[in-house]
């Protein structure tokens, strides 16, 4: 069995994307910093992407608030 979370997703807004097996194999050969690296990339990324309400609503779950 094919496990598809596009198919759960369906109706239910949120997204979903697809890892190849090629992307998967690149992943698996960097070394443990590397690794650590990409994921500090990833993160200042979405930091300098989000919008202002974005960051009010990440600080009020960080503070264990509901964001509304």
């Amino acid at each position: 069995m094919v496990f598809d979370m596009r198919e759960m997703l369906v109706g239910k807004g949120g997204f979903s994307y697809h890892v190849s097996d090629e992307q998967l194999e690149a992943f698996q050969c960097l070394t443990p910093l590397q690794r650590l690296q990409w994921v500090d990339d990833a993160r200042r990324f979405t930091l300098m992407a989000r919008t202002p309400e974005t960051a009010v609503r990440q600080e009020r779950l960080r503070q264990g608030k509901s964001i509304v």
